[in-house]
């Protein structure tokens, strides 16, 4: 680990990324300027830039902005200092695997019952079956079993 970095405190891998995302982490950079931005593949889901903690020491911080993509999937959250040149996306990034779903606000935890089924829990919580595999990683949308813990998405 490098001690000057960014070390990243949230989001964590496999965390979900809705309509809001919130960046905690401890670090410096040019000016404390910091970018993010969301990726898939090639492609840039959402991007932005904020400041944070201070030139020259390691301080923590954190920075909340609004997503604005009608993406979901899977996507990298790349965090870095901010590259004064213009040349390249900046120094010290961090990159964490993470689920973006467009719109989605929060979720609930929900532990399986018998008879369920992802479609039942969907209208339930008025989300849909696509965004409950994304958000759970399933393999198999077909098989999940009782006593499993679901994220939601709402």
């Amino acid at each position: 680990m490098n001690p000057y970095g960014i070390q990243l405190r949230q989001p964590l891998p496999g965390d979900i990324i809705g309509n809001k995302i919130t960046i905690a982490a401890i670090g410096t950079a040019f000016e404390a300027s910091y970018g993010w931005h969301l990726v898939n593949g090639d492609t840039t889901v959402d991007k932005g830039y904020f400041q944070g903690g201070s030139m020259g020491s390691l301080e923590s911080f954190v920075h909340q902005a609004d997503v604005s993509t009608d993406y979901s999937g899977r996507a990298v959250l790349r965090v870095f200092g901010d590259d004064p040149s213009g040349e390249s996306e900046g120094t010290d990034l961090v990159e964490i695997p993470v689920v973006v779903l467009a719109g989605v606000t929060g979720y609930p935890v929900h532990q399986v019952m018998a008879e369920e089924t992802l479609t039942r829990l969907a209208e339930q919580y008025n989300s849909t079956v696509d965004n409950i595999v994304l958000a759970n990683s399933l393999a198999d949308p077909d098989r999940i079993r009782v006593g499993q813990v679901l994220r939601i998405p709402v």
